[in-house]
């Protein structure tokens, strides 16, 4: 893998991707409706727009295509939500299978089980939760998310393009974009020092976290193993967490700053889930490496260093801004 193309570069997860495939020595351009901050080649296109696109990505070739770029919630529209998540993959897909791609990466998300903040939590038939885990998604999120999956393995089996399907977990990280919109109320929370909510209802509540960092380091090793084609695999942290293990952290970092829990976007909303990681390990030799406390010290050092004063006004809402655990 050498020359690659990215969707929804100005997520926080997309930037991430970008960063370590140039430490890579790769080749990267990015593909979506406005510039990126990065200087790298872009070609704009609205994946949405079937022509658009097609004339866009005419007589260019790639190795390899990291699918970010999604509708980072569910936002009321269902027609909207299965226009880009559905049909917008669907056009990629089909110029991934006419380039001849050695790898199309697809970033989707746990939501694809069932579990999205936004609706009531449905307890998992056992944990840790694996990749044959049953889906039942009720909500248009969740369900444009799987049916993003099986699109992308029906292009693996039908048409023999070699995809992978990653589902994240929460993703932790600074500059708080797209999906992780919910992370730039905390981080804007400990630059004032004085509370701070965490994403669990209850001190007891257990979540599964991954960090932004992990997430890219996942995406070019799925890129780039060959036993990855055609597999899904759960994306997310070492180890969960308890919400008084939250709390604990934070207050290594900032003593005297209060924590609450009740961050709306819980994910078990009170209850316990966790995620296994040992198909990729057993199939990639991948493992995850960044641990929670690792997470929140990035957004503190961020938010310390300027991050928020100089990245004020770069919050990116729209699909272009990657994807949401």
């Amino acid at each position: 893998m050498q020359n690659v193309l990215v969707t929804g570069v100005t997520g926080y997860v997309g930037r991430e991707v970008v960063h370590q495939l140039l430490a890579n020595g790769k080749s990267v351009t990015a593909l979506g409706r406005s510039q990126p901050s990065e200087n790298i080649s872009f070609i704009q296109a609205d994946l949405t727009k079937a022509d658009e696109l097609n004339l866009a990505l005419k007589d260019k070739s790639f190795d390899c295509i990291m699918h970010l770029a999604s509708l980072p919630g569910d936002t009321g529209d269902p027609l909207q939500m299965v226009d880009v998540n559905v049909n917008g993959l669907q056009n990629l897909l089909e110029n991934a299978r006419m380039m001849e791609v050695n790898r199309f990466v697809l970033a989707s998300s746990i939501s694809a089980y069932e579990w999205y903040p936004a609706t009531k939590f449905n307890p998992p038939d056992y944990m840790p939760v694996d990749e044959n885990h049953p889906c039942r998604p009720q909500d248009m999120y969740s369900t444009t998310k799987r049916m993003q999956e099986e699109l992308a393995l029906t292009y693996y089996h039908q048409f023999n393009l070699p995809a992978t399907v990653l589902r994240l977990t929460a993703v932790i990280g600074p500059f708080g974009r797209g999906g992780g919109r919910g992370w730039r109320k905390f981080a804007e929370q400990l630059e004032e020092g004085v509370r701070v909510e965490i994403p669990h209802f209850s001190a007891e509540e257990l979540c599964h976290y991954v960090d932004y960092r992990d997430v890219a380091r996942m995406h070019i090793a799925a890129a780039e193993h060959s036993a990855a084609a055609g597999q899904v695999f759960n994306c997310c942290g070492p180890n969960p967490t308890r919400g008084s293990e939250f709390v604990e952290i934070i207050k290594r970092l900032s003593p005297n700053i209060e924590v609450d829990v009740g961050f709306p976007w819980s994910m078990a909303q009170g209850g316990e889930i966790s995620f296994d990681m040992s198909r990729a390990k057993a199939r990639m030799g991948f493992e995850p490496i960044y641990s929670v406390a690792d997470s929140i010290r990035s957004i503190k050092d961020w938010v310390d260093a300027g991050g928020l004063v100089e990245d004020r006004t770069a919050g990116d809402t729209s699909y272009g801004g990657g994807v949401e655990g």
